[in-house]
Parts: structure tokens; C-alpha cells; sequence
């Protein structure tokens, strides 16, 4: 396999707390290729520049690069990449505000690529508001790698229509297009039918199979719950999470400790939950001590709503927990139907409280064939599937070029 540049148009930042699979990919795509991700309208200008001049007080004085060129950290041998921002300006429509963002960092990229001499890049993009634009930077193939349906993600919802537009765009324009469910497969691939392909999200399964030891010490904050503990890992909000069945669940089962366990969007709905007696809101915690806090839960869940939004969601988290041996209780996902028989799948309150009973009634059934299946999900085999679909892409585009 041929040494690449990568270039990761994202949605979030590198260092958000969360590893979703942006952060799993790129690293592991670091170990083979120069990797250069783009944070995402992460930094105001005055903090890059102040950045910039904390490792090179002499580009003071060259004022044109202290504003354009970005400010570079290498973590875990990726290069993430901040420009200069202006404010957000939340006061204008979406269109407006992140159409300007990614407009404005596609034409300082493009700068910095061409005075680096990248001419070839690979460009993966996640973030469906670049549009077709990134065909204005230098490439040797661009890639859009499809996690969520946009339109129902805040706060596109306030402009369903603008990002509709500019996912189809870029869909036209990519060389590829990969989708992690088959709902999202069916939404994009009508915009560009043979460059569309399904590959699904899997897990880390080594780092939750450390979940098994009987070495690794549940952290004490989550030792200290009364049990049996029912846990979530993931982002606390109420776009996701379904609130009414993790309400029910405490109320109906007071003894139950309900541990969630990442950084919290708060909403009324969310301060309510947080009310409950045995809810417990961890916040954030690093992705290195995940593992013992999984170890710590009695049963596993991902309750999430059942609405446009999670109509495409393939979550990460899925394999994480049957990699870490504990009984899953899952809401009826679509993308997560062919492997419903490894999990305890709900479909309405009721379902979820009584299936948590169940879980924790047997928690060994089936606990070999759910690490057995994580197992079979794991990143590397990922990536080398998304690659081979790289290399093949850029073969054809040699043999088209050279001609008969």
C-alpha cells in the first residue's frame, strides 16, 4: 500500500473527550500515512495566533503566515490542524454561520496544502457543509464517510433544506461514499449509486475486553453506587437518549442505580432526570478509564429515542459493551438489526424496564458469543476495508486517465 496524506474534514474536535470514529480511524490511518485533521471551526483567531507564537516566537514577524497558516499539534501521530476563526455569531441562520466556517477554512486549507506541496491528497470528509467546494482543493481523491443523517442533527433541523443541498453535493462529488448503516445507504446512494458503499461502525474491542481483568479496579466514584448499576457511556442529551425510559426505569425500579457516564448537554428534560434519586451524571470521563467504568455496570444499555435522528445511527458503543462481556439492553436501532439475537432489544418503556430485569436476572447468557462478536468488529479490520476501496478508487482513476 502506497505511503498517502490524509486530509480529515471533521465535525468536532480532535481533543473533544469523545472517540468516536473520526478519532479511531485517523489515528490508525496514522500508523501508515500522513494524516492531517481539520478541526472544525474549533478556535478564534487571537487563541490560534496565540498558540502559534508560544512555539515560534519569530512568527511575529511574518504577520501574513501568523494569521493564515494554522496552529499544528501532533497527538497520537496525527497532525490537527486549527485556523483561525472568526466569532460564531449565533444570532445568524446556519447557512450563514457554519457555511461561512467551512468556506473560510477550505480556502486557508488549500493554501496550506499547496505550501506544503500536497498535490494528491486523500480528502475524507465528514462534515457535509463543505459541499462539492472541496473540489477546489488539491486532491487525489476526495471521500465522504457518512455517520449520521444531518437533517435531523442540531442544529441543521433549523435548516433541513441548506444541508440536504450541501450533503447532496458532496455525495456528487466524492470518488467515494461510505455510510455506516443501511438506512444512511439508501439516503446516498441515489445521489452517486456506484461510489456508495456500506461499511458499518465496529468497536475497540482489545481496549473494553480490559473490562474482563480481574486487575482493573472499578473507579471508586462508581464503586460507591448501590447495585445493581444499569450504565450508559456516551453524550448526555435528549436528542439521543430516550429521557421517559431511563425516567421509568428509575422509578419503577428505585433500588436500580442508573449511572451515565459523558459530557452532558443540559435541557429541562435532562435536569429533570438529574432529579431522580438513583440517577447519577458522571460527566465526562477520558477514554482510557472507559473500560472500568464498564466494568462496573451491571447490565449495559443504549437507550436511545427512536426519531429521524437515530434512524441511521450505527453507535460505537454497541460492540465497546459486548467486548467488555456485559448483558446489552439496546431501543430497537434499524442499523442494529442483524445482530438484535446477541442483545436484549426494546421498543417501548415498558420493554426497556422489563429487559433490564431479565439482563440481570442472567447476566452470563450469551457473554462468550458477545465477546466472540466484538471481536469480529474491530477497527483494524475496518480501516483495511475502507483502504482497499481507497486504493481501488485510485486505480481506476489511473487506468481512466492513462486511457485505452
Amino acid at each position: 500500500m502506497r505511503r498517502h496524506t490524509i486530509v480529515c474534514l471533521t465535525t468536532a474536535s480532535f481533543q473533544s473527550g469523545l472517540w468516536t470514529n473520526k478519532q479511531h480511524i485517523m489515528s490508525r490511518l496514522a500508523a501508515r500515512h500522513r494524516v492531517l485533521y481539520v478541526n472544525f471551526g474549533a478556535e478564534l483567531a487571537w487563541r490560534v495566533v496565540q498558540r502559534k507564537l508560544r512555539g515560534a516566537p519569530g512568527s511575529l514577524f511574518r504577520p501574513r503566515s501568523l494569521l493564515l497558516s494554522p496552529a499544528i499539534e501532533l497527538d497520537r501521530g496525527v497532525e490537527v490542524l486549527d485556523f483561525a476563526t472568526l466569532p460564531k455569531w449565533p444570532f445568524l441562520p446556519v447557512p450563514q454561520r457554519i457555511g461561512w466556517t467551512a468556506r473560510t477554512q477550505l480556502a486557508l486549507l488549500s493554501r496550506y496544502l499547496k505550501s506544503e506541496g500536497i498535490e494528491d491528497a486523500v480528502i475524507w470528509v465528514y462534515h457535509p457543509a463543505y459541499g462539492g467546494a472541496v473540489r477546489e482543493l488539491p486532491h487525489g481523491l476526495i471521500v465522504y464517510d457518512c455517520v449520521d443523517e444531518y437533517t435531523a442533527v442540531p442544529p441543521y433541523t433549523q435548516a433541513p433544506g441548506w444541508i440536504e443541498r450541501q450533503e447532496a453535493e458532496l455525495c456528487r462529488t466524492a470518488d467515494l461514499v461510505f455510510c455506516t448503516s443501511e438506512t444512511l445507504l439508501e439516503a446516498k446512494r441515489p445521489f452517486h449509486p456506484e461510489a456508495t458503499h456500506l461499511v458499518e461502525n465496529v468497536g475497540d474491542a482489545a481496549h473494553f475486553e480490559r473490562a474482563l481483568s480481574p486487575d482493573l479496579a472499578v473507579p471508586a466514584d462508581l464503586a460507591a453506587l448501590p447495585r445493581p448499576v444499569i450504565g450508559f457511556t456516551g453524550a448526555v442529551n435528549a436528542e439521543k437518549l430516550d429521557i421517559p425510559w431511563l425516567e421509568a426505569l428509575a422509578s419503577r425500579r428505585p433500588a436500580y442505580s442508573i449511572a451515565l457516564i459523558g459530557p452532558i448537554t443540559q435541557s429541562p428534560a435532562i435536569e429533570r432526570l438529574a432529579r431522580a434519586p438513583n440517577v447519577h451524571l458522571f460527566g465526562h470521563r477520558d477514554y482510557g478509564v472507559l473500560p472500568a467504568y464498564v466494568k462496573g455496570f451491571d447490565v449495559a444499555v443504549i437507550p436511545y429515542a427512536l426519531n429521524e435522528y437515530t434512524r441511521g445511527v450505527f453507535p460505537l458503543k454497541f460492540f465497546e459493551f459486548l467486548a467488555s462481556g456485559r448483558p446489552l439492553v439496546v431501543s430497537a436501532l434499524p442499523a442494529l438489526q442483524r445482530h438484535y439475537a446477541a442483545v436484549f432489544v426494546a421498543r417501548n418503556e415498558g420493554e426497556f424496564v422489563a429487559l433490564c430485569d431479565r439482563a440481570l436476572a442472567d447476566p452470563e447468557q450469551g457473554r462468550a458469543a458477545r465477546i466472540e462478536l466484538a471481536r469480529k468488529n474491530s477497527w483494524d479490520h475496518r480501516v483495511e476495508r475502507l483502504m482497499a476501496h481507497v486504493e481501488a478508487a485510485f486505480e481506476r482513476k489511473r487506468v481512466t486517465k492513462a486511457g485505452p
